[in-house]
């Protein structure tokens, strides 16, 4: 299914608008994932701490959607383009990651014992992927310098594994809204640790 095809009657390439697609399934679950906790805060809930809890949730899933959604314009007119560029390829998400990370530490407090517990895994997660992005970036300038070899790597497969694995889990805290991985509660005692004279 190479080259142009037709649907209702437009010309359109179908791989590239696949591939699009594919690219930014993360943001479509994210809109989804705000879908499904505005009904939470829309349904009349019995406690406070229950409205609380959607109304954190819900603030913190339009977070997400708002910093991956940012990416589709910038990322369609690259693809647009014929110019290739060093620092766009990961660059761009890097730095997306690091505003959203200081978005939610700054000026997001939680409420909610829930709340507490998905900002807290939004931010180990974010910082994994910005981590993983710096790699990647470092990478591709290596090969660029001439330091390495442009070949492909064990890297590029953790790479695309790891990013997609840490998108699914940030999708997933929010929906399921419970420490199921222990992150909440290891980051407790690690700040407590840390606390002690």
């Amino acid at each position: 299914m190479s080259g142009p095809q037709y649907l209702f009657g437009e010309l359109v390439h179908l791989e590239a608008l696949v591939r699009f697609v594919f690219s930014h399934l993360a943001t479509w679950l994210f809109f989804m994932v705000l879908l499904f906790n505005f009904v939470r805060t829309s349904i009349s809930n019995s406690t406070d701490n229950a409205k609380q809890a959607a109304s954190d949730t819900f603030i913190l899933s339009l977070v997400m959607l708002l910093s991956y959604a940012s990416a589709i314009p910038v990322d369609y007119l690259y693809r647009l383009t014929e110019a290739t560029s060093l620092l766009y390829p990961k660059t761009f998400y890097l730095v997306l990651d690091l505003i959203t990370i200081w978005i939610l530490f700054h000026f997001f407090k939680m409420n909610s014992g829930v709340g507490k517990i998905c900002k807290r895994y939004l931010l180990i997660a974010l910082s994994a992927n910005s981590l993983l992005f710096f790699l990647a970036q470092l990478d591709l300038f290596l090969m660029y310098e001439g330091y390495k070899e442009l070949k492909p790597w064990w890297f590029w497969t953790l790479f695309s594994f790891a990013i997609n694995t840490f998108d699914l889990i940030m999708v997933l805290v929010l929906v399921i809204q419970k420490d199921s991985l222990g992150w909440y509660k290891l980051s407790e005692k690690i700040k407590g640790a840390e606390s002690r004279p």
